[in-house]
C-alpha cells in the first residue's frame, strides 16, 4: 500500500471521527433542547402567544329593607390618547394636529382646559389617559366625533345613587386600578368586602405576535364567581328623614356635629344610623380633610360606633335599673337632696347642676330633675361597687358591639385600678368619668323596652348569593334586669317625659335626656342628648339623638328633644303604630 493511499485513509478516519464527534455533542445538544430543556422552553415559548387576563368579578349589590338600591355598579369611560402616534403621522404639522385635537376634545370634556390636553398631547408616551369616568351622554358624543388617536376604555365603578345617604353605614369603594379588585373601605363595604367581591375569573388564548387573540387559537375560561348581595335592616325613608333633620338641627342650634340612632327595640335591628357631617361615597376623596364627631374623627367614621362620649344624665337609667333590679329602691323611696353628696376619703363632692338642691324626692323625681346627687347617693349609699359595676358589664359597656366596624369599645374605671375613688362610682352613675357611644346608649333603652333583654344589634338582615339566601336571625344577648325591674323603670321614664315636657301627640314615650360637660372643658361646651322608646306601652323603636357642643340651647331637652319628638313622629307614620294615649 503506498504512503499518499495511506495518508488519504488517515484523513478519512479524521475526518470520520471528527464527524461522529460533531454527531455525538449535537445528539446530546439535541437531547438537553428537548428533554433536559425542553418543557420549560416550550412553556416560554407559549407564554409569548398566550395572554392570560383576569375577569374581575362582579361586585354585590346593597339593599335597604324595602329593596331600595343603596350600592351598586355602573359603567363608564375613560378616555384616552395616543400622543406618539401624532408626531409618527404628522412630523411636519404636528402642532396644528394637536391643537385642533385638543380643541374637539375640550368641546367634549369641558371640564378639561385647552392647555391641560395640549400638555398631554405634549407627552412621548404611546397611550396617556386624559380622563376617567365620563358620562354616558359625553362617550356618545365622543364617539360620534370619531376624533383620530382617541379611544374609549370601559371601566366598572361602584355607585351610590343616593348620594350620601347612609354614607358613613355602607362606606365607599376605592376606585378600581386596571386589572385590581376593588377594596371596600370603612363601613358595610369594608366589613364585609370578601362577601361583596365575589371571586375574580380567567380567560386564557393564543396570541398573534400583536397580541390580538387568535379565533382559531385554544383558549379556557375561568368564570368570575360575582358577589353576593346585601339587605340591610335600614329603612331608606327614615333613613332620609333622619339625616336631612339631623343636619338641619346641628345648624338651628350652632352645633359641632350631631349623631342619631334608630333601633327596633324588639330584635336590635337598625332602622336608621346617621352622623353630620357626612360625605358622598361617590366623591370620597373630595372628604380626605373634613372632619366629624366634634372635628376630632375624619368624617368617614360612623360616629354612632367611633365617637366616644360622656352620656351625662341618660346613663342615669342604668343607676337606677341596676338598683330596681336588686330591690334596693322603688320608683317611691325619697331621700334628701341638699344639693351635695360628700365622700370620707376627701375625693371631690358631687354637686347637681347650678348646684341646685331638690330636698326630699322620690326615685323618678330624681330622674325628672335630673339630680346627680340622687343618682350617686343610690350608687354608692344602695348599691356600692360590687353591686353596681356588674351592671355595666350585663349592658356591655366597654365593649365594642361587633355590628361593623371601625367600632370604639368606651371605657371605665372600677374599683381594680388603684387610681380608682369612691367619686369615681358616684359620678359614673350620671355619666361622668365613663365614655360610650351612641349604639352603646341607645342598647340600654332597648334592654329596657324589651322586658329587661339585651339583644345583639345587627344591620344586614340578609345575604344572597350563589342561590342561597342566608337569613339574619334576632339573637338575645342576655337578660340584664328583670321585666319587673325593666317595666317599673318605664313608668319612671314616662313620667320624665310628661316633666320635660317631650311628647308625640297620641303615643306615649319613656325618656331621658342628657347634658354632659367635660370636665376639660367649660360647662357651655356640652354634649345634648336624649334617649328613649316609643309608643312606652308597647316599644316597638328605640330612638337616640345627640348634639356636640350646641350654642343655641346647651340642654338635652331643649336642643335634641325637638329631633327625637320629630323622628318619633316620623317612624308612627311610616309604620301606621296605633295610637295609645289620648
Amino acid at each position: 500500500m503506498s504512503t499518499q493511499l495511506r495518508r488519504a485513509r488517515q484523513r478519512q478516519m479524521v475526518i470520520f471521527l471528527l464527524v461522529c464527534v460533531g454527531l455525538i455533542v449535537l445528539s446530546c445538544r439535541l437531547y438537553y433542547w428537548q428533554v433536559i430543556d425542553g418543557p420549560p422552553l416550550a412553556r416560554a415559548a407559549n407564554a409569548e402567544h398566550t395572554e392570560v387576563q383576569t375577569v374581575n368579578a362582579p361586585r354585590g349589590l346593597i339593599y335597604d329593607s324595602h329593596g331600595m338600591l343603596l350600592a351598586t355598579n355602573i359603567i363608564r369611560d375613560d378616555v384616552y390618547v395616543e400622543p406618539a402616534q401624532i408626531v409618527t403621522d404628522y412630523p411636519d404639522t404636528y402642532q396644528e394636529q394637536r391643537n385642533k385635537l385638543a380643541l374637539q376634545l375640550h368641546q367634549v370634556l369641558s371640564t378639561l382646559p385647552v392647555a391641560t390636553l395640549l400638555q398631554e398631547l405634549a407627552s412621548n408616551l404611546p397611550t396617556q389617559r386624559i380622563a376617567i369616568k365620563i358620562t354616558e351622554n359625553q362617550s356618545q358624543q365622543l364617539q360620534a366625533l370619531h376624533l383620530p388617536y382617541t379611544f374609549l376604555e370601559p371601566r366598572t365603578w361602584r355607585d351610590y345613587p343616593n348620594s350620601d345617604l347612609a354614607s358613613q353605614v355602607l362606606g365607599y369603594v376605592e376606585a378600581n386600578q386596571e386589572n385590581e379588585s376593588p377594596q371596600g373601605v370603612y363601613g358595610i363595604e369594608e366589613k364585609y368586602n370578601a362577601v361583596l367581591a365575589g371571586k375574580a375569573g380567567s380567560l386564557t388564548a393564543e396570541t398573534d405576535l400583536n397580541g390580538n387573540p387568535l379565533t382559531v387559537g385554544a383558549s379556557s375560561a375561568q368564570p368570575a364567581v360575582p358577589g353576593s348581595d346585601l339587605t340591610l335592616t335600614l329603612d331608606s325613608t327614615i333613613q332620609y328623614t333622619v339625616q336631612t333633620a339631623l343636619e338641619q338641627r346641628v345648624k338651628e342650634m350652632q352645633a359641632e356635629s350631631g349623631t342619631a340612632v334608630v333601633l327596633n327595640a324588639r330584635t336590635g335591628a337598625v332602622v336608621a344610623m346617621a352622623g353630620y357631617p357626612s360625605f358622598d361615597p361617590n366623591n370620597y376623596s373630595q372628604y380626605a380633610d373634613q372632619r366629624g364627631c366634634r372635628g376630632a374623627l375624619s368624617v368617614y367614621f360612623n360616629p354612632a360606633m367611633y365617637c366616644a362620649y360622656e352620656p351625662g344624665s341618660t346613663m342615669k337609667a342604668v343607676t337606677m335599673a341596676a338598683a330596681l333590679d336588686q330591690k334596693v329602691i322603688t320608683p317611691n323611696t325619697s331621700f334628701d337632696d341638699n344639693g351635695q353628696l360628700t365622700f370620707t376619703d376627701g375625693t371631690p363632692a358631687v354637686h347637681n347642676w347650678a348646684n341646685l338642691a331638690y330636698g326630699t324626692e322620690t326615685m323618678t323625681q330624681v330622674l325628672q330633675h335630673s339630680a346627680n346627687v340622687g343618682a350617686a347617693w343610690v350608687a354608692t349609699r344602695k348599691l356600692g361597687s360590687s353591686r353596681f359595676y356588674p351592671y355595666l358589664q350585663r349592658f356591655d359597656f366597654g365593649q365594642p358591639t361587633g355590628i361593623f366596624g371601625p367600632e370604639a369599645s368606651g371605657i371605665y374605671n372600677t374599683p381594680s385600678n388603684p387610681n380608682w375613688s369612691p367619686s369615681d362610682l358616684a359620678r359614673e352613675s350620671f355619666g361622668q368619668g365613663i365614655s360610650v357611644t351612641p349604639l352603646q346608649m341607645a342598647r340600654v333603652y332597648q334592654a329596657i323596652a324589651d322586658d329587661g333583654t339585651l339583644m345583639k344589634p345587627y344591620i344586614v338582615s340578609s345575604i344572597t348569593g350563589n342561590g342561597h339566601t342566608t337569613i339574619t336571625q334576632p339573637q338575645v344577648e342576655r337578660q340584664v334586669v328583670s321585666a319587673n325591674a325593666a317595666h317599673q323603670l318605664t313608668g319612671m321614664l314616662v313620667q320624665t317625659a310628661a316633666y320635660e315636657h317631650i311628647a308625640v301627640p297620641g303615643y306615649s314615650i319613656a325618656i331621658k335626656t342628657g347634658t354632659a360637660t367635660n370636665q376639660s372643658l367649660a360647662d357651655t361646651n356640652t354634649d345634648a342628648s336624649m334617649a328613649g322608646f316609643i309608643p312606652a306601652s308597647n316599644p316597638q323603636y328605640v330612638i337616640l339623638v345627640k348634639l356636640d357642643h350646641p350654642q343655641t340651647s346647651i340642654y338635652g331637652g331643649t336642643a335634641a328633644g325637638p329631633l327625637w319628638e320629630k323622628i318619633a313622629q316620623q317612624l308612627m307614620w311610616r309604620y301606621g303604630v296605633p295610637p295609645d294615649a289620648a
